[in-house]
């Protein structure tokens, strides 16, 4: 694994490198090994070296802690070992993975025993409006180190390789424990900001009592694994439920969509029959019109037969004459009637066809109402 650390390093670049460099400065500041290039450029490999082997958790701020502690204790290649086995081995992977499975299952155990063993306190903090989360994942995911004194956190890390994991939900409630006379006198912002910077200094460097008060609580392994199993069933009916309100939302955008399509439709149908009725009107203007002509021809040719009678009485001489005048024209007249008769039937068939087709669309029409209105009903 020391072979395969260097390599890491020759040959690999991360994606979290900047990152990883603007943290360098954050972790333990005040120490003298990380004041110095050397323990920074140590912190910044072992850092990137990890971010490319597991590349799901990559980096993230909470284990450059990890990794100074170590650091302090060993050599480069070393601690990126421990920090694999601290990772795999012992479970810490979950603090980091994007689902964050273990800090969670932690966070519930601890709130759990809390609420138990100290009625009072958690009493006091759920009055104040400070869960769990504002302060304890933050001890949780660093190993109490971002605030921790350092012989402490060295401590935490001891318990943890000798006891695994279940050990920190004990750290956490051994400090509220050791704080609780204080805690009981804050209020919400007096509260939170002790409980994430000053809630140590009661420890000072004393890392045996420390130990201890982790020992004096009692939190039996079967107890912690029972809480862990019920987190479990409860995140997966929690899962189930949000997976059943997704496929709900999904049908319901289907439906909604399927709506959205029926009601196009029906606006488009609505044009059309706009479209539809104008031509019927249309039409009924133009037969109108033509009717109109038919009968100014009657009366025309009425007229022309009229004059024809009268010519027949006073033209008696140029009879014949007037007479093949006059049939010519009579001709002329009954082919402009019969012109007119045929255009009249065609347009009277064009009615007949758009009547058919308008009725054909109300029953489009009606069908599609029906549709909708089946549609919203689901």
């Amino acid at each position: 694994m020391e072979i395969e650390y260097k390599e890491i390093l020759k040959k690999s670049v991360s994606p979290f490198e900047k990152q990883i460099q603007r943290d360098l400065t954050r972790t333990f500041p005040n120490h003298p090994y990380f004041m110095q290039e050397s323990g920074r450029q140590a912190l910044f490999n072992v850092a990137k070296a990890y971010s490319i082997f597991d590349q799901e958790v990559g980096y993230c701020q909470g284990l450059a802690f990890i990794i100074g502690c170590l650091l302090l204790h060993m050599s480069e290649e070393s601690a990126f070992c421990v920090l694999i086995k601290l990772m795999g081995k012992y479970g810490l992977r979950g603090h980091f993975t994007p689902r964050m499975e273990v800090l969670h299952q932690h966070m519930y155990q601890f709130d759990n025993v809390f609420q138990q063993k100290l009625p009072v306190i958690h009493r006091h903090m759920e009055n104040e409006g400070v869960t769990p989360s504002m302060y304890a994942s933050q001890w949780f995911i660093t190993l109490f180190a971002y605030r921790c004194p350092i012989e402490l956190t060295f401590r935490v890390i001891d318990l943890l390789l000798v006891e695994g994991t279940h050990i920190l939900v004990q750290i956490a409630l051994a400090i509220i424990i050791r704080n609780q006379e204080k805690i009981l006198k804050l209020k919400f912002e007096s509260l939170v900001e002790f409980l994430c910077n000053g809630v140590f200094a009661v420890f000072g460097d004393d890392g045996n009592g420390f130990v201890e008060d982790t020992y004096r609580v009692d939190l039996p392994a079967r107890f912690m694994a029972r809480l862990a199993q019920q987190y479990t069933g409860e995140e997966a009916r929690e899962s189930k439920s949000i997976s059943q309100e997704d496929n709900l939302r999904r049908i319901n955008g289907q439906l909604s969509e399927h709506i959205r399509s029926v009601e196009g439709s029906l606006q488009a149908l609505r044009l059309e029959n706009q479209d539809i009725t104008k031509q019927i009107i249309d039409s009924k203007m133009t037969v109108a019109r033509t009717e109109d002509e038919k009968q100014q021809i009657r009366h025309e040719l009425a007229q022309v037969k009229a004059e024809f009678e009268q010519y027949k009485k006073d033209m008696s001489l140029s009879y014949e004459t007037q007479m093949n005048e006059l049939a010519s024209e009579n001709r002329k007249l009954a082919e402009r009637n019969l012109s007119l008769a045929n255009q009249l039937t065609d347009t009277e068939s064009m009615l007949i066809n758009m009547k058919m087709s308008f009725a054909e669309r109300e029953s489009e029409f009606e069908a599609l109402k029906r549709q909708l209105k089946d549609a919203k009903k689901l």
